[in-house]
């Protein structure tokens, strides 16, 4: 019996090593492969697959841009399996990347509304609070109010080299009170008035008013303070009559002109800081405006060939090969483009079947059959991979009947 036995190991041993040394070629570089992992013999619980579906929904969504949604995803998945390492460490990152872009956008609403431009200053407050939900100051800035009272306003004619900030110093000696006329005549854009315009300058209590000769005219006004840097946070709102109920302002709902100059210029900045998937991001806002916009075309093509560039580096060969198809959507004649299209399904391919024969060479079986079938997926008559899936599965299929009789003798 053990003879027998013996035998058997002895067969099985030589059956497996000898057709895996046929495979064998001289040692070279072998690239590794993104990790991916076969699927074994233990089928996957439902809760393990719907895990791996939101993870891959979220990588695609950060590669589209949308890491807001990412995001979403891997909280998802940290409410079916908390302690998923991966989903752990993607959302500590988005959030990261999230926060520093609601910092930006944070950033640009004050330089907006130093400006006086209220309305792209709201819409910059909006946005970060899109990507940071509790982002402190813009939460301040959008839900703190507070109230003043005003009765009396002087009726002001703009002349020629005057300013709303001018106008606010003749009368309240005190250019930064400036926001303070804008908002009480509905000036979305303080840097936009013409001469001759007419302008109500109201009279604030508990500040001196130099009014001089002019006439005031009396008007029972409250008005409401968006307790937003003192003078420059005043959202103003007339009443006509002093019972009736307060009614807020809203800022104009049509997007100015010239914010879609404002958010392209940003994105430029953006790719020249090497910040591509932002770019992308911003780009795609002014093509839903201005699906014509040259440079935000130009721009989006230049910054998926980059972020494609990137991911090339890092082996991460199907995501940049997929870049590089968006860019033909913006230039149909890149020639680089098919390029590194191709470049990519070939390192793609050649990664994995490489990785498959070093696991054949390895008697990991299951793994290089894995790998191989990746290929096969690109590529179904890539090189030898049908005849060498074909060869692993028919050894596995010694092996398994090997110990089937082995265990039967027993």
């Amino acid at each position: 019996m053990r003879k027998s036995q013996l035998l058997i190991y002895i067969v099985l041993v030589v059956s497996v090593t000898g057709c895996a040394q046929l495979l064998k070629k001289p040692p070279g570089k072998i690239v590794e492969a993104p990790e991916e992992r076969p699927p074994g013999k233990i089928v996957e619980a439902p809760e393990e697959r719907f895990v791996k579906e939101c993870l891959r929904k979220g990588r695609v969504y950060e590669d589209k841009g949308d890491i807001v949604a990412a995001l979403k995803q891997y909280k998802i998945a940290m409410t079916v399996d908390p302690r998923n390492q991966e989903a752990i460490e993607n959302r500590n990152r988005v959030e990261i990347e999230l926060r520093n872009l609601a910092e930006e956008h944070y950033m640009v609403g004050l330089k907006f509304h130093k400006q006086g431009k209220y309305g792209l200053a709201h819409h910059q407050f909006l946005v970060a609070l899109r990507l940071w939900p509790d982002y402190p100051e813009v939460v301040e800035i959008l839900t703190s109010r507070k109230r003043l009272k005003i009765k009396r306003y002087i009726v002001h004619t703009i002349k020629p080299g005057e300013s709303l900030s001018k106008v606010a110093n003749i009368y309240y000696g005190d250019y930064h009170k400036f926001p303070v006329i804008a908002k009480y005549n509905n000036i979305t854009d303080a840097t936009r008035i013409e001469i001759g315009q007419k302008i109500k300058v109201p009279e604030i209590e508990g500040t001196e008013f130099l009014f001089g000769k002019e006439a005031i005219e009396e008007e029972k006004v409250e008005v409401a303070d968006a307790g937003f840097r003192a003078w420059e946070g005043y959202a103003l709102e007339a009443q006509k009559k002093e019972e009736e109920p307060e009614v807020e302002v809203k800022e104009e709902e049509k997007k100015p002109e010239d914010q879609i100059a404002i958010y392209r210029d940003y994105g430029v900045d953006l790719f020249r800081e090497k910040k591509y998937r932002e770019a992308i991001v911003i780009f795609s806002k002014v093509l839903n405006e201005r699906p014509e916009d040259s440079i935000a075309l130009e721009y989006s093509y230049k910054a998926h060939f980059q972020q494609g560039i990137t991911l090339f580096s890092k082996k991460d060969y199907l995501a940049a090969r997929d870049q590089f198809e968006v860019c033909l959507r913006y230039k149909t004649d890149c020639q680089k483009c098919h390029g590194y299209i191709k470049e990519s399904e070939d390192s793609y391919k050649e990664t994995h079947y490489k990785k498959g024969i070093q696991f054949f060479n390895n008697e990991l079986l299951t793994e290089a059959i894995w790998e191989w079938r990746l290929v096969k997926l690109i590529d179904p008559d890539y090189k030898r991979v049908n005849y060498l899936i074909s060869k692993a599965n028919t050894i596995l299929k010694k092996v398994k009947q090997l110990k089937e009789t082995q265990e039967k003798k027993l």
